[in-house]
């Protein structure tokens, strides 16, 4: 009985399974003869169909208490654009877009433009002009936090100071394992979209994500995985990166783009390397701030160390035991390095 029930959650839960095994391994983790097999994936698909049954429950009840029926979610696009990232760019702190041109349009010729996902009939708020020093905030506005484990740490920082200096509300949805290069298991392109979406006051997205990224990848079920850096990995996470820039756009709102810093592994560091020059070429691309972590903590090109020193000649630590993550030092000194990017318009208040 015991076996014939494991069998069952098994046939049942082979897709959460799967997708576990991928985020774990980077790895395609289909068993052997029956990945394709119908009688097999009949267990995924009612899973998926009694998930999808939950789903219209709730919303059903929901219609029914308020009177006005749920939008549906809107799947995104899969466009892939090609491109190929140059090595050895320099990384710039901060990118201003210029304050004569209000909107670039996607990306250069060389690479395909995103699809963004289709946007509701709802009446878009009105464009405000473009501040180059800063994100200007209003009375009423909202920010929106997108991460991993790293902008967990940094983001209530943030949301504190906020709302108590400046009574901004926040939506903190930064979740631990996640990025943009397996979306089966957390899809961050398709959250922005949902969250933008659901809360129109949004005007300012911060995005701090990277060091689950820099594995091979999945293209799609039953493809092999893309090799990371390859020039079609490279593309597909470019296009990842370019949905979220675009729905912001779409919506009305700025972005940050904090950049990780130099870990303390070379090999991961070096990947941090490369997926700061792709999230630095695409906020340019977007006309939206890039900050580099690296910056705030003073590091080099090929620099890391667990320890800052302040002018006073003290030395204090930053960087957690892992030589990834930060120490609440470590997450002030991002936190306070993005307020220095945001300006709230208080009334009665002269300009800062």
């Amino acid at each position: 009985m015991l076996l014939t029930t494991m069998i069952i959650l098994c046939w049942l839960n082979q897709d959460s399974m799967r997708l576990y095994c991928q985020q774990k391994y980077h790895r395609s983790c289909e068993l052997p003869g029956l990945g394709d097999n119908p009688a097999w994936r009949l267990g995924a698909d009612i899973t998926r169909a009694m998930g999808q049954g939950r789903d219209a429950f709730v919303a059903e009840l929901g219609k029914r208490t308020d009177g006005v029926p749920p939008e549906p979610v809107v799947q995104l696009p899969a466009t892939v654009a090609a491109v190929t990232v140059m090595a050895g760019a320099a990384e710039a702190p901060v990118y201003i877009a210029p304050v004569e041109v209000p909107v670039l349009p996607p990306p250069a010729a060389s690479q395909t433009p995103v699809a963004a996902p289709a946007v509701s009939t709802v009446a878009p708020v009105p464009a405000r002009s473009i501040n180059t020093r800063q994100v200007i905030l209003e009375p009423g506005d909202e920010v929106f936090f997108v991460g991993d484990s790293l902008m967990q740490g940094v983001a209530p920082h943030l949301a504190n100071t906020l709302l108590k200096r400046f009574n901004i509300k926040s939506i903190n949805l930064s979740k631990q394992s996640t990025g943009l290069a397996y979306p089966g298991f957390f899809n961050w392109p398709q959250t922005v979209h949902e969250t933008l979406e659901a809360h129109r006051n949004i005007r300012l997205l911060v995005v701090f994500l990277g060091p689950n990224d820099p594995w091979d990848m999945p293209e799609s079920r039953g493809k092999p995985f893309l090799r990371f850096k390859s020039e079609a990995w490279e593309a597909l996470y470019r296009q990842r990166v370019q949905s979220i820039l675009e729905q912001a756009r779409q919506y009305n709102a700025r972005v940050i783009w904090v950049g990780p810093p130099n870990m303390n592994t070379p090999r991961l560091s070096t990947a941090m390397q490369y997926l700061r020059e792709v999230y630095r070429s695409e906020a340019q691309q977007y006309q939206q701030f890039y900050l580099s972590a690296n910056d705030v903590f003073g590091y080099g090109a090929d620099d890391f160390s667990f320890y800052m020193t302040d002018e006073t000649g003290k030395k204090s630590k930053i960087r957690g035991d892992d030589g990834i993550h930060f120490t609440p030092l470590g997450q002030r000194l991002i936190a306070n390095k993005v307020l220095t990017l945001i300006d709230v318009h208080q009334p009665g208040l002269s300009e800062r």
